[in-house]
Order: structure tokens, then C-alpha cells, then sequence
């Protein structure tokens, strides 16, 4: 069985939570919820700031402020099974499990539109007739409030629907993509991260600020095997093998766990990292002599706001918390500039995590 605990800002009826703030819309602690249609709520989830998608089988559900008005819903069918979701403001992109792409519009009168990916010159054979072009079939899917990309099993990069880059076939696999507002991280199977985008928030983790037109190579964490990444709005990090953690980018909130202000309270610490530093999180369950056991496992992200689950099972947060989206903390704070633990989260079963911009949803499975 599998539990939905939702965090957050919940003003437009995206979760079913009772204890939202009548005044200030937010989920102050972790909330159980339920998706559309299915009480045990196994669901794949997707988060927006004023929607949320749920999918199950080949049927998608959209709730929040669709139109004009909280409380909105849309129910749609696919033709087949729905493999992932990825939402923001005003569209959700909606991946088959046979490969095919769709769009749904944030609208009440919305229907899914197939999204068609620009191939390569058609290609003619040795008597120069030019050869049916190859059905295009997707394996990951990710998206911002500017950006939309898109992995073909054949490993080439959209930037829905262009084509902006191929890798190599073969071994060459990817293993996760992720988004940000404005930019774009992935993992392959080596353990190399790259980055593309706008990335004048220091959010893409290369020394100098700009905007990357295509996949780069990030270079100060090359040589180091990465096993997971997280984006956030306008921030980034990486967790290697080894159980180091990497933050990078914009700390304006404290979501790289880095203090906001030095400790006179009277001068500001750097607000942009553009190059990945190595973070060391405050010590947890495990004795000193075995902090292998509470490493780093995963990292996820919302708009300024991140988390990072550790070995031992164990859910740090930091960052933006106006609200709520890190669950119970002290009162009459907006953010926390270190890292503190979730104390909700049980530690005795597994659980994934999905960050919204401005909220968290943990699915347990107990």
C-alpha cells in the first residue's frame, strides 16, 4: 500500500488536504492525501504552483485553478499506459509507455495534442529515393516555466520539439533529467552530469555565467561518479558515489544550505555559486565512525527550496519556506539557511520524493 503525504502551498484546491490555511492557502506539516480515483494512491505525480497532474493506467487528472477558479478539475484519457509527467504553469507534458509524447493545456477544455519532434533530413537510400523517416520514441521527459526537453531512446536532446543535440548510441546511456526553471541537467550511466540553459544564476555549475545553447560537460565535477542530480528554479545539485554532496547556483533562501547572512546579520554571503561546492550536512543518526550510514542518497528541488534523503532513511530540507513546503518548522520564519531534518518522515519504509515549486509530496510504501 502507498501513502501521499503533501506540504505546501495549497491554495487552489490542488490536494484534498483538510488543515489548509483558509487565509494563506498552506500545509504547514505533511498531510495525508488521496489522488483522483484511487484511495491507495498509487499515482504518478506531477507538481505546478497552481495544478496538480495525477496519472494512472492511461487515465490523467488535473486539479487547482485551471480557468478562473480554485477547486478545478480535468479528467482525460490516453491511448495507452502513462509512463511519467512533467508540469508547469501552463502545460503539462504527458509521456506514453509505447514512447509517444503529448501536451495538455492547463484549461479546463483541454485535450491532449500529440507533440511531433523534429527529425533529421530524410536520408535517401543508393537510388536516391528518400527513405520513410523513423518514428521518434521518447524515454524521458522534463519541464520548466522555460524550458521543455526531451530524450529520444536514441539519446538525442530536444528541446521540444528541435533537436538540439545527439549523444552516442550504444553504451552511452541517461540516466536522469531534470529541470529548472530556465535550465537543464542530466545524468548518464558514467556517473558525467551535464547542463544547458540560461545560467546567469550560476545554475548550470560552469565558471563563467551565460546561457548554453546546447549540453556541456560540467567539468568541475568530471572524474567524480554522480549518482543522483536535482534542479531547482534557479539551482542545482549532485550527489556522487561516494556520499558527497554538490550545490550550486542561486542561494537567495538558504537553498543551498549555505547561509544567507554572515553572522554580524549585518552583511549578506554570496547570493550566486556558480561552480558546485561540496556540502557537509549536519551529523544525523549514525556514530560518528559510521556517517556512511546516513550518507546522501538522493537530492530533490523545488523552486528555492531542497531535499536531500539520506541512507539511514532520513529527509533533510532547506531553503524557501513561506509555505510550508518543508514541512513543521519553528514559527515566523520564511527560510532556513542550514539543513534540518523532516521529522515526519518515517524511517522504517520507502518513499519517493516530488518537489513542487512551492511544495513537497512524499509517497510512502508501507
Amino acid at each position: 500500500m502507498r501513502r501521499l503525504l503533501f506540504t505546501g502551498f495549497n491554495a487552489f484546491g490542488q490536494h484534498n488536504a483538510s488543515n489548509t490555511e483558509r487565509t494563506s492557502g498552506r500545509v504547514n506539516a505533511l498531510t495525508e492525501i488521496t489522488a483522483p480515483g484511487d484511495s491507495k494512491g498509487n499515482a504518478i505525480v506531477a507538481l505546478s504552483w497552481r495544478y496538480t497532474a495525477f496519472a494512472m493506467g492511461n487515465k490523467l487528472w488535473l486539479q487547482g485553478l485551471l480557468d478562473s477558479s480554485p477547486d478545478e478539475s480535468l479528467e482525460v484519457h490516453a491511448a495507452a499506459e502513462i509512463k511519467a509527467l512533467a508540469a508547469c504553469d501552463a502545460h503539462c507534458l504527458v509521456l506514453l509507455q509505447n514512447g509517444q509524447l503529448y501536451k495538455l493545456q492547463a484549461k479546463l477544455s483541454a485535450t491532449l495534442l500529440p507533440i511531433k519532434l523534429e527529425t533529421a533530413a530524410a536520408k535517401r537510400d543508393i537510388f536516391g529515393q528518400a527513405k520513410a523517416a523513423e518514428a521518434i520514441s521518447v524515454a524521458h521527459i522534463a519541464c520548466g516555466s522555460h524550458i521543455n526537453v526531451a530524450i529520444s531512446a536514441r539519446n538525442a536532446v530536444y528541446s521540444i520539439p528541435s533537436c538540439l543535440h545527439r549523444f552516442p548510441q550504444g553504451a552511452w546511456r541517461v540516466q536522469q533529467l531534470e529541470c529548472g526553471h530556465e535550465h537543464a541537467l542530466l545524468l548518464n550511466g558514467n556517473g558525467d552530469v551535464y547542463s544547458w540553459g540560461n545560467g546567469l544564476r550560476g545554475q548550470l555549475g560552469h565558471e563563467t555565467l551565460g546561457v548554453e545553447e546546447r549540453p556541456l560537460l560540467l567539468e568541475p565535477l568530471a572524474g567524480i561518479k554522480i549518482i543522483h542530480i536535482a534542479a531547482g528554479g534557479w539551482h542545482s545539485a549532485a550527489i556522487s558515489a561516494f556520499g558527497d554532496l554538490y550545490v550550486w547556483g542561486w542561494n537567495c533562501n538558504g537553498q543551498l544550505g549555505m547561509r544567507v547572512m554572515k553572522p554580524d546579520g549585518l552583511l549578506k554571503e554570496p547570493t550566486v555559486y556558480p561552480l558546485p561546492q561540496l556540502q557537509d550536512l549536519p551529523p544525523c543518526c549514525a556514530a560518528a565512525e559510521e556517517t556512511d550510514l546516513c550518507a546522501p542518497l538522493k537530492a530533490y528541488a523545488g523552486s528555492r527550496h531542497t531535499l536531500i534523503q539520506r541512507s539511514c532513511g532520513r529527509l533533510w530540507a532547506s531553503g524557501w519556506c513561506a509555505h510550508g513546503q518543508l514541512g513543521k518548522q519553528p514559527p515566523n520564519l520564511s527560510y532556513l539557511d542550514s539543513f534540518y531534518a523532516v521529522q515526519q518522515v518515517p524511517k522504517d519504509c520507502d518513499y519517493t520524493v516530488v518537489c513542487g515549486p512551492w511544495s513537497t509530496l512524499i509517497t510512502l510504501s508501507e
